[in-house]
């Protein structure tokens, strides 16, 4: 079986944090949303397994990333897929269809499993093998029953979970039940689907379109292929957007175990001082907090100092320097300076800052 991450798109619902780096690279419970995916895989995966990156945005970032981290284990293949333009600096793609079309040559009529970068399955992958062996199928999508299903792509299912439609971001209620982040495509499907992905991806795109999947499936389904749903009963955590990456954060840090879940040795060796901490949260490497309020449900990243802050339900990246901050519900980028705000819902990216007095930087 061949692996394949699709990860060249811009994430333009997280932006600005996406102006620096690549949305998989968000720091959340101590961990890139990269790594948290690629552990999940290396329970699932044997030694050695293939697997190919569709690299486009931040490529190089991207590639000696993941080189670095997970060669010893995986065997590795970037491919590029190129930008259609650029909107002032900023690259935009053909879309999900043609990213998949590239790994034609890598799959070489093998299955061929596609998982998708910014959703994150609590459980690991291994029940969508488990259907596609038992299922008597030919395909399977990992589905999960949402609240706001005109967000996802949405599978109709039979009482036997076989898929008999699929519609993508639905207008009007069809099915509750949202595609979920991985699809395995068994090798007699493989062909169909990349001479229909090739027949795509000659059309002409107008009006800001995209080439996508979901459409291909759905031919796929009319041809008589046969799909099951293979539905998740724990969470998939979805990062696509600034909300849903707050809530991804709470649940993670609510499963992460630390061995110092107090974080008594920072309060020991004065990194942390005259302050509380309300768990659960995260608190990276080099940290400096005084006289601060922190959680539930905060993750700071490495390096960062907080001093006079009262912070919950929020995400803090690396390098970040507070200073008489009040806020929840917000996301604040690597290296920022913020001082003297009291505010919710803040929202901002790497290298920001936003003082009203004389701040040194470091």
């Amino acid at each position: 079986m061949k692996l394949v991450c699709p990860i060249a798109g811009v994430g333009q619902r997280l932006q600005p944090f996406t102006y620096s780096k690549p949305k998989a690279f968000l720091k959340l419970a101590g961990k890139r949303l990269i790594d948290h995916i690629l552990i999940k895989l290396k329970r699932t995966f044997p030694n050695g397994t293939d697997i190919a990156f569709i690299v486009g945005y931040k490529k190089r970032q991207i590639s000696e990333y993941i080189k670095n981290h997970y060669s010893d284990y995986f065997n590795l293949k970037f491919i590029e897929q190129k930008p259609l333009g650029f909107l002032a600096d900023t690259p935009f793609f053909s879309g999900l269809g043609d990213a998949i079309l590239l790994a034609k040559d890598f799959v070489e009529d093998d299955d061929c499993f596609i998982f998708l970068s910014d959703r994150l399955p609590m459980d690991d992958y291994s029940s969508i093998l488990l259907t596609y062996h038992q299922g008597n199928c030919d395909s399977v999508i990992n589905v999960k029953k949402v609240v706001n299903p005109q967000f996802y792509g949405v599978t109709v299912v039979d009482k036997d979970m076989n898929i008999t439609s699929i519609v993508e971001k639905p207008k009007e209620f069809v099915s509750d039940y949202a595609v979920s982040g991985a699809y395995l495509f068994g090798k007699s499907s493989t062909s169909r689907l990349f001479e229909l992905l090739e027949e795509q991806s000659r059309e002409k795109i107008t009006n800001g379109n995209e080439h996508q999947l979901t459409p291909i499936i759905e031919l796929l389904i009319r041809e008589g292929v046969k799909f099951k749903g293979n539905v998740m009963h724990s969470e998939v955590l979805d990062f696509g957007r600034p909300k849903t990456l707050l809530d991804g954060n709470r649940y993670l840090l609510s499963e992460v175990k630390l061995k110092d879940p107090l974080f008594e040795k920072l309060f020991q060796t004065g990194n942390i001082v005259d302050s509380k901490l309300v768990p659960p949260v995260f608190i990276g490497d080099n940290i400096n907090i005084k006289n601060s309020i922190i959680g539930p449900n905060v993750s700071i990243g490495d390096d960062s100092v907080l001093e006079k802050c009262i912070l919950s339900e929020s995400v803090i990246g690396d390098g970040v320097f507070l200073k008489k901050i009040i806020s929840s519900n917000s996301i604040i980028g690597d290296y920022s300076i913020l001082e003297d705000l009291i505010k919710k819902n803040i929202t901002i990216g790497d290298s920001s800052y936003i003082t009203t007095s004389k701040v040194k930087s470091f």
